[in-house]
């Protein structure tokens, strides 16, 4: 469902960020960064200098530091490794709960690995009681179904928070279904019961609202848009010599306060729509 499975896309995007370009983005972004989300599209894992951004971090004194992954790399050893740098959080993307479905997914993936994994997590959590762990679930038309094994799963891995995530085209990819039909018809008979079951289990749920899905395709509104130019900045190889804070000025922020327009349009730094989530 990732733009990264577009073999044209992934001939654009490559690229190592090397030692230079790190103690750059470390001295110029980290002393301003309450969060550092290292992973969210390119796997993380594949990088061999991961827990050096994670150690820089902390150097640097970020408040919290996560990890997106599919997890089929992360090794007992590296996972060590990585909490005694200072991880705060492992987001662990979870597309399928049967293995037809996970594998189908993540093409290249392994469920069998995956369970190896829950159990390697599971036993992290007991040694680092302070980790968080956090599932990320795009729901589609293939998998949304699959959400009623979830709670299962949770009995096994001690999970934080849990994230329902309806898909979105954010690109071009494998994935060609958007449509949110199925998320929809399910929200009332499955959706909001599973809520309720997981926070009975002691997890958080965020989940958009009916209004949310609703809303789905509506324009971003410009304040939104605002917020996010001031607290999101993507750092990419190649970009750390010029990595700067974000553009958007405190007065831009202000006008779209007062309900006027910037001085000039601003460019996000994603196209992903941006929804409110449902704290359950």
């Amino acid at each position: 469902m990732c733009y990264f499975s577009d073999e044209s896309r992934r001939k654009e995007l490559h690229g190592i960020i090397d030692e230079a370009e790190l103690d750059t983005v470390a001295e110029r972004l980290f002393p301003h960064a309450l969060k550092l989300q290292i992973g969210c599209g390119a796997e993380p894992t594949l990088f061999r200098q991961l827990t050096t951004v994670v150690a820089r971090a902390k150097q640097h004194s970020v408040p919290y530091v996560s990890l997106t992954t599919n997890g089929q790399l992360l090794t007992k050893t590296l996972l060590a490794d990585l909490l005694a740098a200072g991880l705060d959080e492992v987001t662990l993307s979870l597309h399928g709960l049967t293995p037809t479905t996970y594998e189908a997914m993540m093409p290249g993936a392994s469920f069998a690995r995956f369970e190896e994994l829950v159990a390697l997590l599971a036993e992290a959590k007991r040694t680092h009681p302070a980790l968080v762990i956090r599932l990320n679930y795009t729901m589609n038309s293939a998998n949304t179904d699959e959400l009623n094994l979830l709670p299962d799963l949770l009995r096994r891995l001690p999970a934080t928070v849990v994230q329902l995530r309806p898909v979105q085209k954010i690109g071009e990819s494998q994935w060609t279904d958007f449509s949110l039909t199925t998320i929809k018809a399910r929200y009332d008979t499955l959706l909001t019961p599973l809520a309720k079951t997981l926070k009975a289990q002691g997890v958080t749920v965020l989940m958009p609202t009916k209004a949310d899905l609703e809303h789905l395709d509506a324009p971003a509104a410009p304040l939104s848009e605002a917020l996010q130019e001031l607290t999101y900045l993507n750092i990419e190889p190649g970009r750390g010599q010029q990595a700067t804070l974000p553009r958007l000025s405190f007065g831009d922020l202000l006008r779209l306060l007062l309900g006027k327009k910037p001085k000039e349009e601003k460019s996000t730094h994603s196209v992903t729509k941006k929804l409110a989530y449902s704290v359950q």
